[in-house]
C-alpha cells in the first residue's frame, strides 16, 4: 500500500477541515432553541440564500450543502431541517459524540413526529446513524434490519428500471402469472419460491417477528415497523402484493 506524501496528507487535511467549515456557526444558530419552536418553524424561501443555490448534486462547502438541502425541503419544518443537519455533521466527522448525543436526544423525545414527517430517505439515513455510532448493540441490530429492507427493496427496482425500456408504460401484471402464483408455489432458485400470492403469510410472519423487538429497544423497533408500514403505500413491490392479498388473517399490513 502506498504511502501519502506530505503534500497528499496535507491535500486531504484541508479537503476534510472545508467539509467541516463554520460547522459550529451552523450549530450555534440552532442554540437555545426548543423543539417545539422549531416544530412550528415552517421552511420557506425567505429562510433560504436564493443567490447562492448551486444545481451541483453535492457541495464540499458545508453551507451551500446545507443551504441547497433547505432549499429542498421547502414546506417542512425546521425541525425536520435540523435533524438531517446533524445528520450531515456526523458524516462529515463534526464533534461526532457531542452531535450524536444531540441526535439521540432529538430521537427520544420526538420520534413519534420524525416518523410522522420525515422521508423514507431520511428515516433510513437516521438508521445508518444509529447502527454506526450507537453504543446500543440491539439498537443497532434492530435498525440495521430497515437498512437491509430498504436496500434489498432499492436494489429490486433498480432491477426493474434497467430491464424496463426507456418512456416505455410500466409493465402490466399478466393475468396468467397471477393465475399460477395464485394456484400454488412456483420455484425461483437455491430451494426458494415465488411469493404465493393471495395467501402467503410471510410478510405477517416476518412483521410479526419485528414486533418482538418491542421488549429489547421500543423506539428502534417503532422505526423499523412504520418504515415498514409505509412500504404498503407508496407503489413499492410489497404494496402490489398488497394489492393482490385475499386471505385476511395472512395480511401484514395496518388498515
Amino acid at each position: 500500500m502506498t504511502t501519502p506524501s506530505n503534500w497528499q496528507r496535507k491535500l486531504l487535511l484541508m479537503f476534510r477541515s472545508e467539509k467541516r467549515l463554520n460547522a459550529s456557526k451552523v450549530v450555534k444558530n440552532y442554540r437555545g432553541k426548543s423543539f417545539n419552536e422549531m416544530k412550528a418553524t415552517i421552511i420557506t424561501e425567505s429562510l433560504c440564500d436564493i443567490e447562492a443555490l448551486t444545481n451541483k448534486r453535492k457541495s464540499t462547502d458545508l453551507e451551500t450543502h446545507l443551504n441547497n438541502l433547505k432549499y429542498q425541503s421547502l414546506g417542512e419544518s425546521e425541525l425536520c431541517f435540523y435533524h438531517n443537519t446533524l445528520i450531515i455533521l456526523m458524516r462529515r466527522k463534526y464533534k461526532i459524540d457531542k452531535t450524536f448525543t444531540e441526535f439521540e436526544r432529538l430521537w427520544e423525545a420526538e420520534s413519534n413526529y420524525l416518523l410522522q414527517h420525515l422521508s423514507l430517505r431520511w428515516i433510513v439515513s437516521a438508521c445508518d446513524t444509529f447502527v454506526d455510532h450507537s453504543d446500543n448493540a440491539h439498537r443497532a441490530a434492530i435498525l440495521m434490519n430497515v437498512v437491509t429492507l430498504m436496500n434489498t427493496l432499492r436494489t429490486y427496482e433498480t432491477k426493474n428500471f434497467l430491464q424496463t425500456p426507456p418512456g416505455a408504460e410500466p409493465i402490466p401484471l399478466l393475468d396468467e402469472k397471477t393465475d399460477i402464483l395464485y394456484a400454488g408455489d412456483l420455484s425461483l432458485y437455491d430451494g426458494l419460491t415465488y411469493f404465493r400470492i393471495g395467501t402467503d403469510d410471510s410478510l405477517r410472519n416476518m412483521r410479526k417477528r419485528y414486533s418482538k423487538f418491542q421488549k429489547i429497544d421500543k423506539m428502534a423497533t417503532s422505526m423499523l415497523l412504520a418504515v415498514f408500514e409505509k412500504l404498503q403505500n407508496n407503489g413499492s413491490a410489497f404494496a402490489t402484493l398488497r394489492q393482490l392479498h385475499k386471505d385476511d388473517w395472512s395480511k401484514w399490513w395496518l388498515d
